[in-house]
């Protein structure tokens, strides 16, 4: 079963037209984005400790530090207004902390800029900037010390889309907002040791699981406790809907105003929305019809009969896509879909009845997948009570010679991505018995990812599966082996 979600992470959409890298353009653009938070994170964590804290200012840093920029195809105008608005915010943080500086008598330490940009800046300008800044860094930085700075900025935007999503249930939750943006800032400080570096990345890992727990909560309370499914890979017969991403909220508000206005259509999860089905709240909402597609975005888009919905987080590279009437809420949108403003959707099912959808009910399969929450309670009791070393392996792994080594330890497996919030407690108990664990992630998205970094502090053994680098930078994976001995699965 795990292979059919094995699926969703390793099929990127770039495989259909073969560019499965980020382009240089859109690196350069991405990089300047990150540099502009950077900047203002440090001005907001120098004012933080004069005990002044600018509550508007890290709402800026924290939802722009949650974006991801991998098409090549984005929309340059909002593109500026983001950059614009960052620069903006951090002009003022500076503004205000020389000030203060000043009116206080204290020295100041003013962050040395290589970019400097206007509102006249234009995107060509940008890319040239940021790749005159690319060599200044390469020049200047020591190469692991570099690799440790791009595992904080992984690590702190994955916490940001974690507190993104909370917020959309929680609006007024802060409790880690400035933790996240502090770690976040620690990229900023070139002359720290390295040792250090990898204190405060473990130091920040109960931080995260406390975000990540906190994520599992409020989806519960919302949505019901999670519970075994049965997922239809069926195409109904009408007007359609395809979400993608892994965005609940959305989901669940395109389902609310296909209620509201009555309107006869079927909506399907794509990608990682496959989750909701585990959910009683979308179990049992008549219009959500099941999953659909190879989870290959470029591909899945081009021959769904419908409108598509992009939700904000969605990752995947669609720049060869030529077809199909595709809406997007992402903050930073393609120039080939339609903008969702003020969260109404309502242009979303205007478009859905012009299209005739599935013209025919086409039976295909029915995937059945359990959330067994007790009877991993009970497995990781027993060992607990009877102590052995224990394997922990969160997926398929097809690889003999791995069990032959581990084949006389207890060896529990975790059968869909579903199950991390289990798996995440189970080692935490484990451990706290000091019982010596080892644990294998056999396929690498930003989801296994984020799970190694949260144990990055727990003292077991890590296997995780060989990245591909459309997302993942590779530096990443080198300071996961050398300085925290994270084993890569080749």
């Amino acid at each position: 079963m795990y292979k059919y979600f094995k699926n969703i992470a390793e099929k990127s959409s770039c495989s259909m037209s073969g560019a499965c890298s980020v382009h240089p353009v859109t690196s350069a653009l991405y990089d300047v984005l990150l540099y502009k938070i950077r900047e203002a994170v440090f001005y907001l964590v120098k004012m933080k400790e004069f005990n002044f804290l600018d509550e508007e200012a890290q709402k800026e840093c924290l939802e722009k530090l949650s974006l991801f920029l991998i098409n090549t195809s984005l929309n340059e105008k909002k593109y500026l207004d983001v950059i614009n608005k960052i620069n903006k915010v951090k002009n003022e943080l500076k503004n205000r902390y020389i000030k203060y500086c000043a009116n206080n008598e204290l020295p100041c330490e003013i962050l040395k800029t290589n970019i400097e940009i206007s509102e006249k800046t234009t995107i060509t300008q940008i890319v040239e900037l940021a790749q005159i800044n690319s060599i200044n860094k390469s020049k200047a930085s020591d190469k692991s010390k570099q690799s440790l700075f791009e595992l904080i900025t992984l690590f702190a935007k994955l916490s940001a889309v974690i507190i993104s999503k909370i917020k959309q249930y929680e609006p007024n939750y802060t409790k880690y907002d400035y933790e996240v943006l502090r770690f976040f800032a620690l990229t900023n400080a070139y002359s720290i040791r390295i040792e250090k570096i990898k204190r405060r990345i473990q130091e920040f890992c109960p931080v995260a699981l406390n975000l990540k727990r906190k994520l599992f909560e409020v989806l519960e309370q919302r949505y019901g406790k999670k519970q075994n499914a049965q997922i239809s890979l069926d195409e109904f017969k009408g007007h359609a809907i395809l979400v993608s991403g892994d965005d609940l909220n959305e989901l669940e508000n395109i389902l609310k105003t296909v209620e509201n206005l009555q309107k006869d259509i079927n909506v399907y999860t794509n990608g990682s929305l496959f989750l909701a089905h585990f959910y009683p709240y979308f179990q049992n909402n008549k219009f959500l019809k099941g999953h659909w597609g190879v989870n290959d975005a470029q591909y899945d888009f081009s021959k769904f009969e419908g409108t598509i919905l992009i939700t904000k987080n969605f990752l995947q590279k669609i720049d060869s896509l030529y077809k199909g009437d595709i809406y997007s809420s992402k903050v930073i949108s393609f120039s080939k879909v339609n903008d969702i403003k003020n969260n109404d959707y309502i242009p979303v099912i205007n478009s859905a009845m012009k299209h005739e959808g599935f013209l025919k009910h086409n039976k295909k399969t029915q995937l059945n997948i359990s959330y067994d929450l007790e009877k991993i309670n009970g497995i990781i009791n027993d060992i607990i009570k009877n102590p052995q070393e224990t394997v922990i392996i969160a997926g398929n792994l097809d690889s003999k010679k791995i069990f032959e080594e581990y084949q006389n330890k207890k060896i529990v497996h975790f059968s869909t991505p579903l199950e991390s919030d289990i798996m995440l407690n189970a080692i935490e108990k484990l451990r706290t018995q000091n019982i010596k664990t080892t644990i294998f992630f056999p396929h690498c998205d930003l989801e296994s990812l984020y799970n190694v970094f949260l144990l990055l502090d727990k003292n077991v053994k890590i296997y995780l599966s060989s990245c591909s680098h459309i997302i993942i930078n590779p530096h990443i994976i080198e300071a996961l082996k050398d300085d925290f001995n994270v084993d890569i699965i080749e």
